[in-house]
């Protein structure tokens, strides 16, 4: 037997002729039961019947069986599994054509029969639907049932035999060819399925591959963030010690535009890479006691001090009700205040810009932080609220030629939040101004550090004491040669490595006051 047209289809066809298979498994047992009940041949041909009715029984039971298995026997053996199949439908129509005889044979041409061969032609119709999807099964399942039949009837004798014959040989006609038609249209629709599945798994393989792709993008920028901001504050170190040197007019209006530019390009990388990070599952929050009020008004100082973008008043606040000491990632939200407050001055020249942070006490010295950005700038186009937050997305192109930025800050600033537990969204009117609100959850924790006082001084972090004896242990040429400069500059002795083996060398042979190291580098990074 032949299953399907094309490699593709036969599981699909044997999995059809197995589903509507198995309901009729023991309809031929019934049936026989059936007629049996309503005629007394039970009383004239015992034997008969119970054989039949034990072939068609276990029939039945093999049917059975073979239609529940068919998604782990036909896989093994499609051919055993098909020839079990049309066998088990064969012994249906043959063991029927046989309890017709005993019918004819006991009762000749009375209603018995009348009744036999309306059954008959109610199976006949029922397995067209039934063996559709194969019609090499169908057909020979026909003729025996049907042609049969019709054959048993017409050797009976007589003209009304003959006339029952012809009747049925023209009922096997017309079965035959709309068990083609049925297994014609059945195969059409297979072949559509299959060309919808093979298309579902052809776009299934290039989602996955651009997945992969995707993923392999944002981990190769991930692992790149060192390689490609190392020689970026090469640059911008060096250009400092420049500048700290005797320079003319001209020279010092290039070196500052250099710098400039500099540093607007290490902040469009920093945001790629930080993104980067993000997409990769790479970016780890780190956690330690920090002091929020100290945090957010350093933050605002970097931000606002000497800063000639600054065109209005930057003020902040942080509630009295906090704890002094919460347990956050300081870095992660001084970038997510910097991105706020950065873009809050970048679309701001009249008015004022305000910080308030406050907070919610929760159980076991949990925090719930809510924060304001509220500016008097441009606002938001209404149209333009639920795209801010896309990656690589402003509210209006124009704004990256005038503005400038990746148009990254607020999707890296949403994703750090949720990973702190929080969220970010925004209220805005276009020509009025904009409130960014975030939140993020913290714990407050007993601090074993002594609070600094608050101060803009940075004097405090200066070394009182003499010259030092420094290790610097740095693979890259640039940053080795700014570190040892600037340290020189402040009267200290420097010793260089190249990586971390040559470094543990040198503290062997000379102790040191003071080791300086890279954490990524060749042989042995700093770690």
């Amino acid at each position: 037997m032949t299953i399907g047209t094309s490699a593709c289809n036969d599981i699909r066809i044997a999995r059809t002729l197995a589903q509507r298979g198995a309901p009729g498994s023991f309809a031929y047992v019934a049936l026989v039961s059936l007629v049996t009940m309503l005629t007394s041949l039970a009383s004239q041909a015992p034997l008969g019947v119970g054989v039949l009715i034990a072939v068609l029984l276990l029939t039945g039971i093999f049917r059975k069986r073979l239609s529940k298995r068919v998604d782990i026997d036909y896989p093994k053996s499609p051919k055993r599994w098909a020839v079990s199949f049309l066998i088990s439908t064969l012994l249906f129509s043959i063991a029927w054509v046989c309890f017709v005889y005993l019918v004819i044979i006991n009762f000749g041409l009375g209603w018995e029969l009348t009744l036999t061969t309306i059954v008959t032609t109610g199976l006949a119709s029922g397995a067209i639907s039934a063996l559709s999807a194969d019609y090499r099964t169908a057909i020979p399942f026909l003729l025996i049932m049907v042609g049969g039949t019709g054959l048993v009837v017409g050797l009976s004798g007589g003209p009304q035999s003959l006339q029952i014959s012809l009747m049925l040989t023209v009922y096997l006609i017309y079965c035959v060819a709309q068990a083609k038609i049925q297994n014609r249209l059945y195969l059409q629709e297979a072949e559509k399925a299959n060309l919808l599945e093979q298309q579902g798994h052809a776009l299934a393989v290039a989602s996955r591959k651009a997945e992969v792709a995707n993923e392999a993008k944002s981990l190769f920028l991930a692992n790149m963030s060192h390689e490609i901001r190392t020689p970026i504050n090469g640059i911008l170190g060096m250009t400092d010690l420049a500048l700290a040197t005797e320079l003319n007019d001209e020279q010092r209006e290039y070196l500052q535009l250099a710098r400039f530019s500099g540093g607007n390009l290490l902040v469009l990388i920093n945001d790629i890479l930080d993104f980067s990070r993000i997409e990769a599952g790479r970016m780890v929050l780190d956690p330690i006691d920090t002091d929020l009020t100290r945090l957010v008004g350093e933050t605002i100082d970097s931000l606002v001090m000497g800063n000639i973008k600054v065109m209005v008043p930057v003020k902040w606040d942080v509630s009295d009700s906090l704890p002094r000491h919460l347990l956050v990632d300081g870095t992660r939200l001084t970038q997510v205040i910097n991105n706020l407050v950065g873009n809050a001055i970048k679309f701001t020249t009249d008015g004022q810009i305000q910080v308030l942070l406050t907070g919610k006490e929760l159980a076991n010295d949990a925090w719930e932080i809510k924060g304001r950005v509220i500016d008097t700038g441009i606002g938001i186009p209404e149209d333009k609220l639920g795209t801010i937050f896309g990656t690589f997305a402003q509210a209006d192109n124009s704004f990256v030629r005038r503005y400038g930025g990746t148009g990254l800050g607020l999707a890296i600033s949403r994703s750090l939040l949720r990973m702190m537990g929080g969220g970010l969204w925004v209220e805005s009117v276009e020509g009025e101004g904009s409130v960014f609100h975030f939140s993020f959850s913290t714990v407050k924790v007993e601090s074993s550090v002594p609070d600094l006082p608050q101060t803009n001084d940075d004097s405090h972090l200066a070394f009182t004491g003499g010259a030092m004896k420094v290790l610097v242990v740095e693979d890259n040429l640039v940053n080795r040669r700014y570190v040892q400069l600037l340290l020189e500059k402040k009267g200290h002795l420097v010793s260089l490595a190249e990586n971390g083996r040559l470094g543990v060398e040198a503290v062997k042979k000379q102790p040191f006051d003071l080791v300086l190291m890279d954490v990524q580098m060749p042989e042995m990074d700093g770690l």
